[in-house]
């Protein structure tokens, strides 16, 4: 079964993509809206894929992505934002997220692309 652990302080944003995760057969999705209780969960399980926002309360993406590094994690992390500051993106790259996907207020355009990062990346951890 492929888990996948999703972060944002976006409740309706954590319920969409939870659906559209677990619509997937043999895929389980992980939602929290707070950083701390996300990093407790990539320590007690092993995540084909994290995605995360980058704007959130007590943590931005970088720090998040960070922080999973710092203690271990070799998931694929994907920032999911609308934040468009280039340099905010390259800072959280370097950090060690694989991958940025703007939110650019498609849902049906980005959901599949998010999804087919599970296939694509998926299979690293």
């Amino acid at each position: 079964m492929k888990r996948v652990l999703i972060v944002d302080d976006d409740t309706d944003i954590l319920g969409l993509l939870r659906l559209e995760f677990e619509d997937e057969a043999g895929c389980r999705a992980d939602t929290t809206d707070d950083v701390r209780a996300a990093l407790d969960l990539a320590r007690s399980h092993t995540y084909n894929l994290i995605i995360t926002d980058w704007r959130m309360p007590g943590m931005n993406g970088t720090e998040f992505v960070a922080a999973l590094r710092r203690q271990g994690c070799t998931s694929p992390i994907v920032i999911y934002s609308g934040k468009e500051c280039d340099e905010d993106i390259r800072t959280a790259l370097k950090a060690g997220a694989d991958k940025y996907i703007g939110r650019r207020g498609s849902p049906e355009q980005e959901f599949p692309e998010l999804k087919g990062l599970l296939v694509d990346m998926g299979g690293r951890t």
